[in-house]
């Protein structure tokens, strides 16, 4: 992968290459997979920017012009069937099970280290790798650091009474003593990418940096066996886990600060966050929230939808909740959804930081979203101002 600065003021030129690896069965297309463009490309029926060409020494080749701050995980998917392939080329007629099997063949970028864990891409299990052009906003927690002393972090499954057991991680900081009033509690819903990327990494690193106070955080895995869709959109599931058992539990397990609990949570669980903030600020008093799905259309079966979420905010009474809300400039209806939310924050009077970052629905960019947040909310005025993060109003 080569950078350089283009012609135009604030855009860059980036060159991906791909090198064939089975001569035997060559590659008939090469497509790159940038989240946050490339399926949208697949939606408007043109994928031939993101079609690598050939060139000599079996090397394939594409060169795009990227937004200078953007930030994206990507993977390369060479395609060796030719009707496939043919699919490709045309993408208007290709069909999403097709598309599926298009992005199955998806592989991180050889000549790039920076990589993100497998189990944090949609359409594939894989790892893939990352494209952080020079303005890309700073993620200094992100990386394991030596030194960072490392706190721990525990599974345990919380209910009984014959149904599926709820799932959640605990992290406490290395140093295992709690002030009189308790450690400051976070909630942060999708284990699975979380857990994927090591998020106990950035929570040693912000801890360390005294960017935030010592703290206990608590990822989410499942709520009893329910679905991602269902536990995290209907209120009759996460609202009597949350208030009835989960903050209890902890509260029995350590001393935690049981008011003004933070809840972080990203595309559906944005929308747990913010929900469940509204109806109970006087236990959730901050939320983070990445690429909150604000276009959810809900599933006709009491599940919240995007609309229904900023409604109550637009039409409740204005409650006692501040918040972190970032949003991707490639995420289209989401993008213009979170528009219509932090406008109605805005009118309402919430106290809220907001920014839109250049990139996709992507752990690549949440995770620096996460840490930010939490510094925004939690942390010190000077180590907010370091990362250039300001109130919106």
């Amino acid at each position: 992968m080569h950078i350089a600065p283009s012609t135009e003021p604030g855009l860059h030129d980036v060159t991906f290459d791909w090198r064939e690896t089975d001569p035997d069965r060559p590659a008939q297309a090469v497509l790159l997979r940038l989240v946050g463009w490339t399926s949208y490309a697949y939606d408007d029926g043109d994928l031939a920017p993101y079609l690598m060409r050939p060139a000599p020494g079996g090397v394939w080749t594409v060169t795009l012009r990227l937004p200078s701050s953007a930030r994206s995980s990507y993977q390369i998917c060479p395609i060796r069937d030719r009707d496939l392939a043919d699919g490709v080329s045309r993408a208007a007629g290709l069909g999403n099970e097709r598309w599926l099997e298009v992005l199955g063949l998806g592989e991180p970028d050889a000549t790039n280290p920076v990589i993100l864990p497998g189990g944090t891409t949609y359409g594939h299990p894989g790892p893939s790798s990352i494209v952080e052009l020079p303005d890309a906003p700073a993620q200094p927690w992100r990386d394991w650091r030596v030194g960072a002393p490392r706190g721990g972090l525990t599974r345990y499954e919380i209910g009984e009474g014959g149904r599926p057991p709820a799932v959640v991680h605990v992290y406490r900081p290395v140093d295992g003593r709690e002030p009189t009033d308790g450690l400051p509690l976070v909630i942060l819903f999708d284990a699975r990418f979380w857990l994927a990327v090591d998020v106990t990494d950035t929570l040693d690193n912000l801890i360390a940096d005294a960017a935030v106070p010592p703290m206990v955080v608590v990822v989410v895995e499942s709520i009893h066996g329910a679905s991602r869709p269902e536990g995290l959109t209907h209120p009759d599931l996460f609202e009597p886990f949350l208030v009835d058992e989960l903050v209890p539990w902890l509260r029995s397990q350590w001393m935690v600060r049981v008011t003004e609990i933070t809840l972080a949570g990203q595309s559906l669980g944005g929308l747990t966050a913010t929900y469940a903030a509204l109806r109970h600020p006087d236990l959730f008093g901050r939320v983070v929230t990445s690429s909150m799905a604000g276009w959810w259309p809900g599933d006709g079966r009491g599940g919240l939808s995007g609309a229904e979420v900023i409604g109550a905010y637009r039409d409740g009474p204005c409650r006692a909740v501040r918040l972190f809300v970032e949003v991707g400039s490639a995420e289209r209806d989401l993008l213009s959804s979170v528009r219509v939310f932090h406008h109605t924050l805005l009118d309402r009077g919430y106290d809220v930081r907001y920014r839109e970052y250049e990139g996709g629905h992507d752990v690549a960019c949440w995770r620096g979203g996460l840490a930010d947040g939490l510094v925004a909310l939690l942390g010190r005025i000077q180590s907010v101002t370091a990362i250039g993060l300001e109130w919106a109003r």
